[in-house]
């Protein structure tokens, strides 16, 4: 099987997308925002790069179970209803709800894949649910695709794919060629065990406290605090399996 990592969504070559199963991580916030709203009951979720799909694509919907959600330099888009920090999506503000989602990586990383096999939303929440879900598909090939935060590389996304490497490498019983950022973010994960201190020392996790949003940095740092696995199908998560476990 191979096994790749890129550091940034715009490092992975169009060619490499399709037939292969990805894994888009955006740890702060779009991921874990995801599956937070998963496990509160979303009905759906539809990530869209631009705030103009948002809002188009807004009216679309039936109004009273219609939520538009994201964020623009780490703050609400004026005129949403939610921002991109995983703490707003209770089941209060969620359940049955429709959300559409556009941030400033993450979303624009999911809709840049729309051509893989399978497009799966992962974090440090669902860590381990992810590599379950994605080893049980006997794939060839799959792609660990960090978000990043405005084309660099975002430290908190590089671990936590680096992690998915360990855990798919100790898993896979069979060969397993890792291109260099795999073998890279595997290392670094090995070194780099304080969760917590990776999250709050990396720059947009310092942008993030600087916004008022420190809680998040903490909620976001939890290793498998869920089971649900987002999985994108012709660009929305839906139906009875939008939050597969």
């Amino acid at each position: 099987m191979e096994l790749n990592l890129y550091t940034r969504a715009g490092e992975l070559p169009e060619g490499n997308i399709k037939g292969t199963h990805v894994v888009v991580i955006d740890v702060l916030r779009a991921s874990s925002t995801m599956v937070q709203a998963c496990e509160n009951g979303v009905e759906r979720i539809i990530p869209v790069a631009g705030v103009e799909d948002a809002t188009r694509l807004a009216p679309t919907l039936e109004k009273k179970n219609a939520l538009l959600g994201g964020e623009r330099d780490g703050r609400m888009i004026e005129g949403f209803d939610l921002g991109n920090s995983p703490l707003e999506y209770t089941s209060k503000a969620v359940k049955g709800k429709t959300l559409v989602l556009s941030t400033s990586n993450g979303t624009v990383a999911i809709t840049q894949s729309a051509a893989a096999k399978e497009l799966i939303v992962g974090c440090f929440l669902n860590l381990g649910a992810v590599v379950a879900h994605v080893l049980s598909s006997r794939p060839k090939k799959i792609t660990l695709l960090c978000a990043g935060n405005q084309g660099r590389l975002s430290l908190e996304d590089l671990v936590c794919g680096g992690l998915m490497v360990r855990k798919i490498s100790e898993s896979f019983g069979g060969k397993l060629v890792l291109n260099d950022g795999a073998l890279a973010g595997g290392a670094l994960a090995g070194t780099m065990t304080d969760i917590g201190e990776v999250v709050r020392e990396s720059s947009h996790g310092r942008l993030l406290a600087e916004l008022g949003f420190e809680a998040d940095l903490d909620f976001c740092s939890r290793i498998d605090r869920s089971t649900s696995v987002p999985v994108v199908v012709d660009g929305r998560i839906s139906g009875e399996d939008a939050c597969r476990r």
